[in-house]
């Protein structure tokens, strides 16, 4: 079974991407997917033993911050499962499935996740990757595709994690400039509440923006405080959060991923920018298709070029800004020198298809 990631910072053409991929015949689009996950901290990653129940638990357990989301006068695009009209409401808990991957399947996502559940939860102990690539096999075959693509958004912050998980995945780093990153997380309810966890990390010492818990509020300035126990989406709309702020949050994931995909053999490693996408979505498109393992049908290319929007907005000035973002913008200049894209010469006709290697108990 062909795997790839496609891995970035967040608001550099990621979900324009997935909404590519999810019209193409032969790709399981897995949109958002580890961006789910990783709201449930450290829960979905690692190599543990767990059986279907508990890999179930994961999948079909709340989100706190998603919900909270979900629930305010503050649009996130990215969340797309029918909040009006769907079984689950986000103030009860909707499904970290349910939020953004499920409905990117399908148009009954409460139809799919019942489905799922019945099955997964049945599943034999394995270690968590394994049940991963059982769900992907799974999902593959109710889809009737070929190839996964899993596309997040601030995916360079687990890329350590999923190598780990998945040794055997081809990598896509998608970028887009600094500067314009930046003012699109400044807009955006879920990475400006990200950066607030992020700073509250750092205050209190901890390894992860998820370890943050209700034993922490009284130890937080008030805005921040909430973001341990809920999250209260007009304070962190209403926080003052410098631009450059952004600006050094795009750097520090850019700088730290391209050090990691330094470590991903050549063949199995891509780069890929939002501004050449813009200059030839067909050219691009049909790059990843072929990387990926997919077929670059003419059909799928020219609707995927079509669904390209160029916005033409005036450039982030802002020295601040710029000087955040310079080693970020250094960092993806090495990256050029430092592999060659591969992406033309990959051998994607030796893809291995493993679903023959996934035990029977999940067909």
């Amino acid at each position: 079974m062909s795997i790839t990631f496609v891995v970035g910072t967040g608001r550099c053409g990621s979900t324009m991407l997935s909404r590519a991929l999810q019209a193409h015949p032969d790709v399981l689009s897995m949109n958002e997917f580890f961006t789910s996950v990783a709201c449930r901290g450290t829960l979905g990653f690692g190599d543990r033993q767990v059986d279907g129940r508990e890999f179930w638990a994961v999948l079909g357990g709340p989100v706190r911050p998603l919900d909270a989301i979900a629930a305010s006068a503050y649009p996130m695009p990215e969340l797309l499962y029918p909040y009006g009209s769907g079984r689950f409401r986000p103030e009860t808990g909707v499904p970290t499935v349910s939020h953004m991957t499920l409905p990117a399947l399908t148009d009954t996502p409460d139809a799919l996740y019942d489905a799922l559940a019945d099955a997964v939860s049945g599943w034999p102990s394995r270690t968590l990757p394994d049940q991963y690539r059982a769900l992907f096999a799974d999902l593959r075959r109710r889809e009737n595709t070929s190839v996964v693509v899993e596309r997040s958004g601030a995916s360079l912050a687990f890329l350590p994690a999923l190598r780990a998980m998945f040794p055997e995945a081809r990598f896509v780093h998608l970028s887009r400039s600094g500067p314009d990153v930046a003012l699109s997380m400044s807009r955006h309810i879920g990475f400006r509440a990200l950066l607030l966890r992020t700073e509250a990390m750092a205050l209190l010492g901890l390894a992860s923006p998820f370890e943050l818990g209700p034993e922490h509020v009284r130890l937080l300035p008030d805005h921040l405080a909430h973001l341990a126990d809920d999250v209260d989406c007009d304070l962190v709309m209403r926080s003052p959060i410098p631009l450059a702020a952004f600006g050094a949050f795009w750097s520090r994931l850019v700088v730290r991923g391209v050090e990691e995909l330094a470590h991903v053999p050549a063949d199995r490693r891509m780069s890929l920018s939002y501004e050449e996408i813009l200059d030839d979505p067909e050219g691009q498109f049909a790059r990843l298709a072929a990387f990926a393992g997919a077929d670059p049908h003419p059909g799928w290319l020219r609707g995927a070029a079509a669904s390209v929007l160029r916005t033409d907005r005036p450039p982030v000035t802002d020295p601040d800004t710029l000087t955040a973002c310079e080693p970020g913008t250094r960092a993806l200049a090495h990256q050029a020198t430092l592999f060659a894209d591969t992406a033309d010469t990959a051998d994607t006709a030796g893809a291995v298809d493993t679903a023959d290697a996934v035990p029977a108990a999940t067909r």
